[in-house]
């Protein structure tokens, strides 16, 4: 390889400014990534060249027949993101850290996130955030029917709705009287 081009992939991979890289790892390992990372980037005291890591997770939520499960889940697995400065020693670092692939980008030069490529993960990590909590399957006055109970099939009107701890007070007639009832969500079904 000549001097001059030598210098040129040396002057590519100069950025003295802070940007978003994506890091291609092992999938399952990007929580260790990260811990190696910050491990080796503070031994070789580098600490002001990587500013923040990043792995998007979500949370979702699902119902069972007995209560409420909610998980993590990494909205890309198998990629981590760094915010860096980048010349030859951080590349070095970076690719060498167990578990790293590579960093996504041409072959002699990582190519950084634009700004929004980063703000459009950020919207996407938090919209799904927002939409993993559990959707209440009913309104108030809707019809529903018991599933379970010495009530089943009976017709039972909805007046309130308790969604965060997953049950509603529905109005049950009875001996010509309307009685409140609690009753969980996995008990009670929409009428057709």
């Amino acid at each position: 390889m000549s001097e001059v081009s030598t210098k040129e992939i040396k002057k590519q991979i100069e950025d003295n400014e802070y940007k978003w890289y994506v890091l291609s790892v092992v999938s399952g390992q990007e929580q260790m990534v990260v811990k190696n990372l910050k491990e080796r980037i503070k031994k070789q005291w580098l600490d002001d060249e990587i500013v923040d890591y990043l792995v998007p997770i979500v949370h979702e939520t699902k119902m069972t027949k007995t209560k409420k499960i909610t998980r993590e889940r990494k909205l890309y697995p198998g990629y981590v993101f760094i915010k860096s400065k980048m010349n030859d020693k951080i590349w070095y670092v970076v690719r060498n850290t167990p578990w790293v692939r590579i960093i996504v980008g041409a072959e002699t030069r990582p190519v950084p996130l634009t700004e929004k490529e980063y703000q459009d993960i950020i919207k996407q990590v938090e919209e799904k955030n927002s939409r993993s909590e559990l959707t209440v399957p009913f309104q108030e006055w809707d019809v529903v029917v018991m599933t379970e109970w010495d009530f089943t099939n009976m017709k039972w009107v909805i007046r309130e709705i308790e969604a965060e701890k997953w049950f509603a007070i529905v109005n049950l007639e009875m001996l010509w009287r309307i009685t409140p009832v609690m009753v969980e969500f996995n008990k009670i079904e929409l009428t057709s």
